[in-house]
């Protein structure tokens, strides 16, 4: 074998080594960012199991870890209803906020209802409307027929027949029952 043979088939043989190390060093670093994003999803998956087996404590520590929407969202659900926790309306709350905050469009809408009743927080009205629009934006399809029918009636907001409609329509896109019925009896199918 002549040398320039050699040295050639050397370099072949050698890039398939360095290509197969750069080849298991990218599988290992994709493998290593699954198990590093792996406890994320762990916490809130084992404080759904253990809220449902009612292991209060064990849900709380999980959606405290978590703390993304959801979690925060269930964190409100057991302060409300004293689940685990002393009840506390007020720390109840703050975590509905913050889920609320996160963007959860149905942490939105139950955020709207309790300002506008002042359960667990203060009566606020403009802050209610607040809430309802951000839900309704984000398309839960009750906040569309509730803000629809808000528009609709003047309640709360100043009344705009053409405004609720719009709302309602889209609360009945998403299959909202009472939408589709109220469209029906206003004639705006």
């Amino acid at each position: 074998m002549r040398r320039e043979e050699r040295i050639s088939r050397e370099k072949v043989t050698g890039g398939g080594i360095v290509f197969r190390q750069r080849l298991l060093l990218l599988f290992m670093a994709s493998l290593l960012s699954v198990v590093i994003a792996w406890p994320a999803w762990a916490d809130f998956k084992t404080g759904m199991k253990a809220y449902k087996k009612k292991d209060y404590a064990t849900a709380m520590r999980e959606f405290k870890a978590d703390g993304k929407a959801l979690s925060n969202y269930n964190i409100w659900i057991m302060y409300y209803k004293g689940e685990g926790v002393k009840q506390d309306k007020k720390e109840a709350a703050g975590w509905l906020r913050k889920s609320a905050e996160q963007g959860y469009a149905q942490a939105q809408f139950v955020l709207s209802a309790m300002n506008f009743t002042g359960d667990g927080v203060e009566p606020n009205i403009p802050e209610g409307v607040r809430w309802i629009h951000k839900a309704a934006e984000n398309g839960f399809a009750e906040a569309q027929f509730r803000l629809g029918m808000m528009y609709i009636n003047g309640d709360n907001v100043v009344k705009n027949r053409e405004t609720g409609v719009k709302w309602v329509k889209k609360a009945a896109k998403k299959g909202h029952v009472n939408a589709k019925k109220l469209l029906k009896v206003m004639g705006e199918e």
